[in-house]
């Protein structure tokens, strides 16, 4: 709600959204036509990167750009 408040006077703006978005909401920011990229913290999540599990971070990162393909 907030992206479209901000995007009705500003037609040209696209924003990316970063902070506090998960998979679960990554479709709802992206269905936003003034959104041009959404950033998440979830494909590379501190314990991930503890663990040093570079396979679940790049199938995380695989998948949210496969939900973005048109």
């Amino acid at each position: 709600a907030m992206l479209r408040t901000l995007a009705a006077p500003f037609p040209g703006v696209r924003f990316v959204p970063t902070g506090g978005i998960d998979a679960a909401a990554l479709p709802g920011y992206l269905n936003e036509p003034s959104v041009l990229a959404v950033g998440g913290s979830w494909m590379a999540a501190p314990a991930l990167l503890d663990r040093a599990a570079y396979d679940e971070i790049r199938r995380l990162t695989a998948e949210a750009v496969e939900r973005t393909a048109p």
